[in-house]
């Protein structure tokens, strides 16, 4: 009988190299499969004392000389011959699908391929004398049109009595859709390699998963991850609910949405009562309980990206911070809504949940959501309605996502009502939130473990203040001994006078109460009207007496000067990223400088002192313990002349803080100098966001691309359909293949379309060409908090000009983003220049 050859050619393995990855998940899927042979282990009795997987990154520098290898390694068992040869193979596996996180066979490949075309693994087992040596080499194995590959055995290498290594290299030359991939991984730098490798196995890390066999410690480039920790407030807190009675801040809970029986071969569905698989004949079944178990919770801060639930299956989390799932809500109409954040662009809601038996796609970058056991685990945490409680079906909906969203969904009432931090303002007489940039050092504070801030028991002190008008001092009566506030004039039990001034009725001259308008025993009024020369406020200048108008600017007697600070107040807003709470220095003599703080407001329209032709990039007031700095972020001096803001900012509050300290001028004048005391200030405060390298800024820049697609996707949805018309063809065909690459099927993009969510796929030059041809809808609060009619001190035309100016600066520095990130050889002055267009953007997102 005639039959056909179907081995695939071996270009099919280079094919595969293709298939969209990020580094991050290639190298998750390496760190997988050694934390899958931890638990094999453990299955066998065996199990391995300090479990360890170690990562070694090569250099960008070497990735550029085509040199260096990537090296995965762990102390597991190893394996035979025949276990390597299989795991080797695309798309084997030999591990079931229901409790190992990697797969092998096909994931393998695909990340190695994407990383380098030379892959070199040699695994070795405790009771052999040798290890196993096999090379895979892509460009050898197309040009003998063979998949067979050399094994040899070999002496182990020093220390390495069991385990597997994987070493990769052979970086992909210019021209292959591969050839910056192992660039990409490396330039994320090893501590956000750390914190993310920390995030997808904090389970692991932690312990969590200990009973399972799975427990390690993950080490890159010889520094360890550690398990990332979501900052929610404890068990115990709750708020209090007209329908719920008390919504626990944190809800835990197991339950099991059904059970089902596998086949371990094929993982096909097998009947229940039946012995065998139908669709293979295999008998190797398994009862698979369905459990839905974890947590979710309420953070204590709220935040624009950082919310969401971790969806974790055995032990790696699949989507971190995953919000469509939990947040929107999709019609029977397939009408999508978002439910949260609705009234705010902040959420806090975020968990950690596991659904060890839900399906995922191949490269484990997804769960698959059209399978009944994802449909059946979001019933169970969701419910099937809107979380919104007036909505159809809202009324039945007890899932614990729908109860803990009616007690936490939005911010309003800071303290424990809606239990969020803040203070009492006196002029509000009221609760005020809390600045965040006190919510980032508790947040740090955290993360160290300090006490008090690792618990949530100095948090939840800013909470009670909150709402709670401190109590007034107390003061005794001199008369009575009774007591009254500090502020009584007169006391409340004898009617003695507390605070007392002298009637000015040179006859009189009695002590009367400080308060009074009359004298009550002469009846002569007590206001004393003195007509004298006055300042000018706006220009200093002295008038005289009855003089309606200033001699010098003609502006009328008590107009305030344009840069008095309530003027400037009203007409700023607070920049919580640009201030600092009390901040500090180390002086010369060793000692710490008092605490300041620094609150730095960016003002709306140019800062024009009487006078002057020119308007000021800074104005700032000085107290003892504050310092009130405003910005104008337009002037040419940040826009043109590429100042730092921060760098002006450390600069006046060093001067503050070199005169307060004058002395030490004379012991130690090579220290006590106002640049050294900015450049303290620039690294303790803004060493991160300062930070100009190349990589730095392209990070910055993709991260911000994202945020105008997301802040596209929620506040044009309206007309998101009239700016897909305004596509070119090849923005359009950008679009399909982004979505491809996203794995969506392109013939939603009819749905996509109409709900707005295709924008979150436009290319970032697609996105700066929309900007730059529709600008009106993107100003207005829409986008960029810019109103067309600037101020009603502006004339129209002014008005027009201003704004006319502030558009053609937005178009300009949204492309030099846009370059930066199409330009393959960016260079340092580049990416200063882009940084500045980046803050001169971000400064007026709504």
């Amino acid at each position: 009988m005639e039959v056909f050859d179907l081995t695939p050619d071996p270009k099919v393995l280079v094919a595969l190299t293709h298939t969209p990855m990020s580094p991050l998940d290639a190298l998750c899927e390496l760190i997988d499969n050694s934390l899958d042979s931890f638990r094999t282990s453990k299955i066998r009795g065996e199990m391995i004392e300090s479990p360890l997987v170690l990562i070694s990154l090569p250099r960008v520098a070497e990735v550029d000389r085509s040199i260096g290898v990537l090296r995965v390694r762990d102390n597991g068992p190893g394996m035979s011959a025949e276990q390597a040869e299989k795991a080797l193979r695309a798309g084997f596996s030999g591990n079931n699908p229901y409790d190992s996180l990697g797969l092998f066979g096909m994931g393998f490949n695909i990340s190695t391929g994407k990383i380098g075309r030379k892959t070199r693994l040699i695994t070795a087992q405790k009771a052999d004398d040798f290890a196993i040596e096999v090379t895979i080499d892509l460009d050898t194995i197309v040009a003998a049109k063979s998949y067979a590959v050399p094994v040899n055995s070999i002496k182990k290498p020093d220390n390495f009595d069991h385990g597997t290594l994987v070493e990769i290299s052979g970086w992909w030359p210019e021209g292959n859709a591969n050839s910056k991939f192992v660039r990409r991984l490396i330039q994320y730098g090893v501590p956000v390699l750390q914190r993310e490798v920390g995030r997808r196995y904090a389970t692991v890390l932690r312990g969590d998963m200990r009973s399972r066999g799975l427990e390690a410690r993950i080490i890159v480039n010889e520094q360890e991850c550690e398990a990332f920790e979501h900052c929610v407030w404890a068990d115990n807190r709750s708020v209090e609910h007209k329908t719920f009675d008390k919504i626990p801040a944190v809800m835990r809970f197991d339950s099991v949405a059904g059970g089902q029986v596998r086949c371990l071969v094929c993982t096909a569905l097998v009947t229940p009562g039946r012995n065998t698989c139908e669709s293979c004949g295999s008998a190797s079944l398994r009862t698979i309980q369905q459990h839905v178990r974890g947590w979710i919770g309420i953070q204590r801060f709220d935040d624009s990206q950082s919310f969401g639930i971790d969806l974790v299956r055995n032990g790696r989390a699949i989507r971190v911070s995953e919000k469509g799932a939990f947040f929107e809500f999709t019609d029977d109409l397939k009408n999508t809504f978002k439910d949260y954040p609705i009234d705010q662009q902040f959420g806090r809601i975020v968990g950690e949940i596991h659904l060890d038996h839900v399906p995922v796609d191949f490269l484990k970058q997804d769960f698959q959501r059209t399978s009944p056991e994802w449909a059946d685990a979001m019933r169970i945490l969701r419910g099937e309605s809107s979380l919104q409680p007036r909505q159809p079906n809202a009324e039945s909906n007890f899932s614990p996502m729908y109860k803990l969203y009616q007690g936490y969904r939005r911010v309003r009432d800071f303290g424990k009502r809606d239990m969020y931090m803040g203070y009492w303002d006196e002029a509000k007489k009221g609760a005020a939130r809390i600045s965040r940039e006190i919510e980032q050092e508790y947040y740090k504070k955290f993360q160290a473990k300090d006490p008090g801030f690792y618990d949530d028991a100095e948090w939840w002190k800013l909470v009670e203040q909150a709402d709670q008008k401190p109590l007034e001092a107390l003061i005794n009566c001199p008369t009575c001994n009774s007591q009254n506030l500090a502020s009584a004039i007169v006391c409340v039990v004898c009617d003695t006078i507390l605070a007392a001034k002298t009637c000015i009725n040179d006859d009189c001259q009695k002590e009367i109460p400080a308060n009074a308008l009359d004298c009550p025993y002469c009846g002569s009024p007590q206001i004393i009207e003195i007509k004298s020369p006055w300042l000018c406020k706006v220009c200093g200048n002295r008038n005289a007496p009855g003089q309606d108008h200033c001699s010098q600017c003609t502006f009328p007697n008590g107009t305030l000067n344009p840069l008095d600070q309530a003027t400037l107040i009203k007409k700023a807003n607070r920049n919580d990223e640009l201030s600092i709470s009390a901040c500090t220095v180390r002086l010369a003599d060793g000692s710490i400088s008092d605490p300041i703080d620094v609150e730095v407001w960016v003002v709306s329209s140019p800062m024009n002192p009487w006078g002057l032709s020119y308007g000021l990039p800074m104005h700032f007031f000085a107290e003892t313990s504050l310092i009130r700095i405003f910005l104008d972020l337009n002037h040419q001096a940040f826009s043109e002349f590429a100042l730092s803001p921060e760098q002006m900012i450390a600069s006046q509050v060093a001067n503050v803080i070199h005169r307060a300290h004058g002395k030490l001028t004379g012991s130690h004048p090579e220290l006590h100098t106002a640049p050294n005391i900015a450049w303290q200030i620039i690294k303790d405060r803004w060493a991160t966001t300062m930070n100009g390298s190349v990589e730095n800024t392209r990070s910055d820049a993709i991260s911000f691309f994202d945020e105008l697609r997301e802040r596209m996707g929620t506040n044009l949805a309206a007309i998101a359909p009239d700016l897909y018309e305004e596509l070119r063809d090849s923005d359009k065909r950008s679009l399909v293949q982004s979505l491809l690459d996203a794995h969506i099927d392109p013939t939603k993009l009819g749905e996509l379309k109409q709900s707005g969510k295709y924008v979150l796929y436009l290319t970032n030059d697609t996105v700066a060409y929309l900007v730059k041809r529709r600008t009106k809808d993107f100003l207005d609060g829409a986008v960029w908090d810019w109103r067309i009619q600037v101020s009603s001190e502006l004339s129209d035309t002014d008005a027009k000009d201003f704004t006319e100016r502030f558009v053609s600066q937005l178009c300009n520095w949204l492309d030099d983003v846009a370059q930066f990130l199409q330009s393959t050889n960016e260079s340092n002055e580049q990416a200063k220049r882009t940084r500045i267009s980046l803050l001169m953007l971000r400064h007026r997102l709504v």
